[in-house]
């Protein structure tokens, strides 16, 4: 085995060491506290919200493609869609997820199948809770606006991967007036969430969202665990960074 092999099993083996540790700790505790981030703060209210008044959520999950990089957003679009989903499916107008990816669309149709089949409910419209408006970036982005409009949303969730044109749906959901919530993995995108969402996230606060919309200790450790490593980091660059000026290095 290589060397850059085997210091990444190393590092491996101590995240999940102190990941075990941080969440053991927790748990004699009162468990474990992350910083406030405000998209998910109004998020919960604003889904349960949408269910008093009959509105639907609407969440985009972009048009990553299974076989690339661009995906893992998505998969954090479907990990939310399954929560939004068990929260909002008794409302007169349940969620609807849209993509720009085939893929996607099967899988959020399946995620929220699976949702109808855990409560015993059984939904003749439910394979049109997930649709897809588009196969490329701008047919996505003039088919979400017409959803928006069409399906009375009040709350847009939009997280996986989006580009520039991410502009028209959030201009859509303005006009509209709905509560807009969203990050993506583009650098371009999140610019554009920056300016025109209402809560953005940003970085890696959006792979963050089960950790905050869940109770799960274990992913909450995680988080944690990341936070240590973060500073580890800075401060190992830090000392480096003494050690070259005064000569040592």
């Amino acid at each position: 085995m290589s060397v850059p092999n085997l210091i990444g099993l190393s590092f491996l083996f101590f995240f999940i060491l102190i990941l075990v540790g941080v969440y053991f700790v927790s748990k004699n505790k009162k468990g474990i506290t992350l910083r406030e981030i405000d998209a998910f703060q109004y998020l919960r209210r604003a889904i349960g919200l949408s269910v008093e008044e009959g509105k639907r959520v609407h969440l985009a999950l972009g048009w990553g493609n299974l076989f690339t990089d661009a995906f893992s957003s998505g998969l954090i679009g479907l990990n939310i869609l399954e929560r939004i989903s068990r929260v909002a499916l008794f409302s007169d107008k349940p969620p609807i997820a849209t993509s720009g990816n085939g893929g996607l669309m099967l899988l959020s149709q399946d995620t929220i199948g699976h949702s109808y089949r855990s409560f015993r409910l059984t939904g003749k419209d439910q394979i049109y809770s997930g649709q897809l408006i588009g196969i490329t970036p701008f047919s996505y982005a003039i088919g979400a606006p017409l959803l928006i409009k069409k399906e009375s949303v009040s709350v847009d969730v939009l997280l996986g991967h989006f580009g520039s044109e991410l502009g028209l749906i959030l201009a859509a959901s303005e006009r509209q007036k709905t509560l807009s919530i969203g990050g993506s993995d583009d650098l371009t995108a999140q610019a554009v969430f920056y300016g025109a969402a209402n809560y953005p996230l940003i970085g890696e606060e959006m792979y963050a969202a089960g950790a905050y919309l869940s109770n799960n200790e274990m992913h909450k450790a995680s988080i944690k665990v990341q936070d240590y490593f973060r500073w580890g980091i800075i401060l190992f660059i830090l000392m480096g960074t003494i050690l070259k000026i005064i000569g040592i290095l």
